[in-house]
């Protein structure tokens, strides 16, 4: 070997060596941080949606508790109704149905604008899952009522162990409401988003 090989061989060599350090090849002495366990909701944050124009949305109950989310239905002040049905949806995986008030026979609760009269009133709700049917009416024809407050209240609860920032579906399906005569008519209820925080 002449002495250009051997000087050719000793910087391939060096030029080695040096790529190694540059790469991490000898080791490294600083560990890579653990990332942060991510922390557990406690509470359900429900931002109320924009008026699209139908008029009808689920906005949230003023004094809404921490640990359960109350949320209100509300129409066009404008309209008279004599009832309305309709059915709220879910992940029940992450939100449970609960009852508005834990003292009532109903999950959901009438509002403020239908007067329901005694018994035997015009008003069911069943939670089948991830599922919410609500029916309330006034009872016989031309007695109809100005939305000028809350149709009917509904709550949610947080279920155990869900991530906060977790994004939890909620929709419509169903709705109807019953005007000053006549039958039925279909109406789309919008809804916000929720959130577990």
């Amino acid at each position: 070997m002449n002495s250009n090989q051997k000087i050719t061989t000793t910087i391939s060599g060096l030029l080695l060596v040096a790529l190694m350090g540059c790469s991490g090849g000898g080791g490294n002495n600083n560990p890579q941080p653990t990332p942060p366990v991510p922390k557990t909701a406690t509470t359900l944050v429900y931002t109320n949606p924009t008026d699209s124009g139908s008029g009808y949305r689920f906005m949230v109950a003023s004094g809404s508790p921490s640990a359960t989310l109350i949320l209100e239905l509300h129409g066009p002040a404008s309209t008279k109704l004599r009832g309305v049905n309709f059915g709220l949806q879910t992940e029940s995986s992450k939100a449970s149905f609960v009852k508005v008030n834990a003292l009532e026979t109903e999950i959901a609760q009438n509002g403020t604008v239908f007067q329901l009269g005694s018994a035997p009133q015009l008003f069911k709700s069943v939670a089948d899952g991830n599922t919410l049917v609500v029916s309330l009416a006034q009872k016989g024809q031309g007695n109809a009522r100005p939305l000028d407050g809350a149709l009917a209240r509904v709550a949610l609860q947080l279920q155990p162990g869900i991530t906060q920032g977790t994004s939890i579906t909620l929709g419509t399906t169903g709705c109807q409401v019953l005007p000053e005569t006549g039958n039925p008519i279909p109406i789309t209820i919008e809804v916000g988003k929720l959130v577990a925080q």
